[in-house]
């Protein structure tokens, strides 16, 4: 039985799980708790320390992952867990959701990913060590169009609060949305064109172009949002100031679409893509070796504060 780590911290009492909680002792499992058994405030396991990593079976992943996405809002407003604790538990959620929305294509699970959008911001935009912990467990080993709307949220969105610190707490919500889901168009696009090894033809790369439209189309027609800064987003972020992007070739883009934009190519640069024999960059290679054309296609004031957004807070 293959088994994958948990934080053991965010499992809080007397709540119903529907997985087994092990720990290993030199690399043997121990069954720690019995996924029919409560958690109750006097249990022993709860005496282990805020970083105590513990183990539940790999099958039993899915439901380690839907218990935390329903017992969120309980665990962040939880003074008894720690920062990271909250942010891995935001991140477990989040990922749930919208790895949920790409595989099932249920547009109507955008209302899932939307609430966790304004959950993030509101515990993380405005707190430095909290970006820096939601950053550090970005995974960039492995490609799937559900990672990577996350991470083009997270780095845009913190991008966009460097830049404008001035925006309102309910407009940074509006324009994140429309980061975590600038790529939302995907999934009008046929799932073997998408999950596709080695590079497009010809007819498949023209189809791949259209995803900007479909998601506004999506965004209109089906989730009834109506939001010209998303809509914006959604269409223009692979638009290119010289004129060489799609779909419709712009050089006048709107300005949350290019920050949308610089953190989708630094995605594109440091993940593991099918199509790319070479090794992604690390994030400093990236932001190093990529300089001048960010510079040039973004300007240097994005890039200098792109790099800050890296910073890793003392306290």
């Amino acid at each position: 039985m293959k088994f994958v780590p948990i934080r053991l911290k965010i499992i809080r009492p007397s709540e119903k799980r529907r997985f087994d909680i092990y720990i290993m002792e030199k690399t043997k499992p121990i069954l720690l708790l019995d996924k029919d058994l409560p958690l109750n405030e006097n249990s022993p396991i709860l005496e282990y320390n805020s970083n105590f990593i513990a183990f539940i079976p790999e099958k039993q992943l899915k439901e380690f992952k839907n218990f935390v996405s329903e017992n969120l809002d309980d665990i962040l407003n939880d003074s008894n867990i720690s920062k990271r604790n909250k942010m891995y538990a935001m991140y477990v959620s989040m990922i749930d959701n919208m790895e949920e929305l790409v595989n099932t294509r249920n547009i109507n699970l955008c209302s899932k990913v939307t609430k966790d959008v304004s959950k993030f911001i509101a515990q993380t935009i405005n707190d430095s060590m909290a970006i820096s912990i939601m950053l550090s467990f970005i995974r960039n080993d492995s490609y799937n169009l559900a990672l990577h709307m996350f991470n083009v949220g997270v780095y845009a969105s913190m991008l966009t609060k460097r830049l404008h610190p001035e925006l309102s707490t309910k407009k940074m919500e509006e324009i994140s949305k429309g980061y975590f889901l600038h790529d939302i168009g995907m999934l009008k696009i046929d799932k073997k064109i998408i999950t596709k090894r080695g590079k497009y033809t010809e007819e498949e790369y023209k189809e791949i172009k259209k995803h900007p439209e479909y998601g506004v189309e999506m965004l209109k027609n089906e989730l009834k949002i109506f939001s010209p800064i998303m809509e914006k987003i959604i269409l223009e972020h692979h638009e290119r100031k010289d004129g060489s992007g799609y779909p419709y070739r712009k050089t006048e883009i709107n300005e949350f679409a290019r920050i949308c934009s610089m953190a989708d190519i630094f995605d594109a640069i440091t993940s593991q893509r099918e199509y790319k024999e070479n090794v992604p960059k690390t994030t400093f290679e990236a932001l190093r070796e990529e300089k001048d054309f960010f510079i040039r296609e973004f300007g240097k004031n994005k890039y200098e504060a792109f790099i800050k957004c890296f910073y890793i807070p003392t306290k």
